[in-house]
């Protein structure tokens, strides 16, 4: 738990990442809530989510290379009883949704929630006392309905039985620069490696995932699409 009178910065260098929920998740029939557990390609291990809506935010943490781990409601804020807000309202405890943990070392607090409920006044408490620590704050209210899509299922190639081995991935990185559409650099591959399509196709969908490849995810995916490389896969 996380005491918001406490030393900031030693608390801010805990690995919260890998800390287990600070609650556990209920379920029962009749439960509104979807809840399941996610196989996160970053963490290579499952992290808890308490509606469709948080998953598709652990799908977006897969996506983003800037995340490298990811904890479920690792942690708790907690204000002290007495104390009130500019507007006289008392403050109240709040468990974030998530926590993950930045290619740069610092962290990032989570709340998930759908638009119209985006506006809570314990958020912008939360964000005031991520300012405070040095992590970032975000209110993750969903993605655009086409880049869900899109994202949605190339995820189902984050898996590790999909990503390409070191020589491949070169070849798709090479395949693919300049920019081309995406069957042009999959026949460039094919040539290259020598392999079946059906493998070099899997490994091209894992790296748009992970993004060493890039395309245009508001726009439907299809083998005319123009792909890039990323600055990372450069």
């Amino acid at each position: 738990m996380l005491n918001v009178d406490a030393d900031h910065p030693v608390m801010s260098s805990h690995r919260f990442e890998d800390a287990l929920p600070i609650r556990e998740f209920f379920a029962w029939q009749g439960k509104r809530n979807y809840e399941g557990l996610w196989w996160s390609s970053t963490t290579k291990r499952h992290t808890g989510f308490e509606s469709l809506l948080e998953r598709q935010y652990l799908l977006t943490a897969d996506h983003d290379q800037g995340v490298v781990g990811i904890a479920s409601q690792p942690l708790a804020l907690l204000w002290p009883k007495v104390t009130l807000d500019s507007n006289g309202r008392r403050l109240r405890n709040h468990v974030p949704d998530f926590f993950a943990r930045l290619s740069n070392g610092d962290g990032r607090l989570v709340d998930v929630r759908r638009p119209d409920k985006a506006e809570a006044h314990q958020f912008m408490l939360t964000r005031e006392l991520c300012d405070e620590i040095g992590w970032e704050y975000e209110l993750f209210t969903g993605l655009d309905e086409q880049i869900a899509k899109t994202l949605t299922w190339l995820g189902g190639y984050r898996m590790d039985r999909y990503a390409p081995s070191q020589v491949l991935s070169e070849f798709l990185l090479d395949a693919f620069c300049p920019t081309t559409s995406l069957r042009v650099g999959i026949a460039r591959a094919m040539r290259s490696s020598g392999l079946a399509r059906e493998i070099v196709q899997a490994g091209a969908f894992h790296l748009i995932f992970s993004g060493s490849l890039v395309v245009d995810l508001t726009e439907p995916l299809s083998m005319d699409s123009e792909v890039d490389v990323s600055m990372e896969g450069r």
